[in-house]
């Protein structure tokens, strides 16, 4: 994933060196490589021209982030309050954005409403609540196409018993009230799924969306003037997934969307999960038994999901595996696992792991359980790097209570 030069046996992230990075800032850190990002928002571009594009706020939050991500033009996915004022003050264009939530409070309602982004309500009982904060002159619902897919269980967002979205039935009742009430101007959306390689699910999905919305159109004269899409682009985390070809995607998504409506797609993990890098400590060799200062706290997909992520010897990531280890942390829970028999070099203390493909749903997901703390977080560009969130600390921790 980092070029390693031929000068030196330690990782690279950008043009450093992921141990000397380790050392100056401590472990366990967030790192992430402002190139990578760049490029993944590059190509989501090429591949996806005359597109709305939106960064999924939920995948990673970090405010140096945003702004970076906000400069490159693309709009925001928020989910309430806090993200949609978040992408304001990073400087995203809110009338790009749309806000897309489950069981919203009052007080996001009032936030969409303020700003002037595009809502996508995702049942028909939330709008008469939001009628209380003014009508809107467009909107847009929530569909569940009757089936989604995703990588885990946990991630899919569609079908029976899904929380996400209406039926078709309920779903034409909604957009008849908005009509009633006055709003001329609509658009559709879906959950599309999480962690999706599947270029034959995309086309499915596509045209079962674009069924649905001409028979709404017919039913109840109305046009879609956009359809989000949402994203659920996949990033391969495990040995023998390859990437997707997002061009090819690209040309997939535009011969299957035939509807004239403006396309959103809302991209979080493409863009920012292979950026990131989680680097650690070995703190103890137990036997088989390899103790980090990274924990499901730091990193908790692992435990909630039993999601696989790559480890490197940041020392020497080209030192044959020989050995078979239980990656664990030093969190008092049995589920504080990183990885069980996973093959890598012979281990000792003071060497420092890189957890890799970390940069989506990772901080964002972290908590202080069990005294940790947040890390810091720190971003490379090329030969430079730049401390973007600071370590907390123990008086950080009581800051606030009484």
């Amino acid at each position: 994933m980092y070029f390693i030069p031929w000068d030196t046996m330690e990782l690279q992230i950008g043009k450093l060196s992921a141990v000397a990075i380790a050392k100056k800032y401590g472990t366990p850190l967030y790192v992430y490589d402002k190139q990578i990002i760049l490029q993944k928002i590059q190509d989501l571009k090429d591949a996806f021209p005359n597109t709305n594009i939106c960064y999924a706020i939920k995948a990673n939050a970090n405010f140096t982030l945003l702004k970076l991500i906000a400069q490159q033009g693309v709009g925001a996915d928020c989910c309430n309050v806090v993200e949609m004022t978040l992408a304001k003050e990073a400087g995203f264009d809110m009338s790009k954005s749309v806000f897309t939530t489950v069981n919203p409070t009052n007080k996001d309602l009032e936030k969409a409403m303020q700003l002037g982004i595009l809502i996508n309500l995702d049942d028909i009982s939330i709008f008469p609540r939001l009628l209380q904060y003014g009508t809107p002159q467009v909107i847009s619902f929530r569909v569940n196409p009757g089936f989604g897919k995703g990588k885990f269980n946990e991630v899919n967002v569609g079908g029976e018993g899904s929380k996400f979205g209406m039926d078709e039935e309920t779903l034409s009742k909604a957009y008849a009230l908005a009509k009633e009430s006055g709003i001329k101007r609509f658009g559709l959306h879906v959950h599309t799924g999480c962690i999706i390689f599947d270029e034959e699910y995309f086309q499915k999905l596509v045209r079962k969306v674009l069924e649905i919305a001409a028979r709404i159109e017919t039913s109840l004269d109305i046009r879609f003037e956009w359809i989000d899409l949402g994203s659920g682009f996949g990033v391969p985390y495990e040995p023998g997934e390859s990437p997707i070809d997002m061009h090819h995607l690209g040309k997939v998504f535009r011969q299957a969307f035939t509807h004239p409506a403006k396309l959103i797609i809302e991209p979080g993990r493409y863009i920012v999960a292979q950026s990131g890098t989680i680097l650690t400590e070995v703190t103890t060799v137990k036997g088989k038994f390899i103790g980090l200062d990274a924990s499901m706290a730091t990193l908790i997909r692992p435990a909630l999901y039993d999601a696989y992520h790559p480890f490197i010897l940041a020392n020497d990531p080209e030192k044959e595996n020989t050995e078979s280890y239980n990656l664990v942390g030093p969190v008092c829970e049995t589920t504080d696992f990183f990885a069980r028999d996973r093959a890598m070099p012979k281990l000792q203390e003071g060497n420092i792991l890189a957890i890799q493909v970390s940069g989506a749903y990772g901080f964002v997901m972290a908590s202080r359980y069990n005294g940790q703390s947040f890390p810091a977080e720190v971003l490379i560009d090329n030969e430079k790097d730049f401390l973007i969130r600071k370590k907390e600390t123990t008086e950080d921790l009581l800051r606030g209570q009484l």
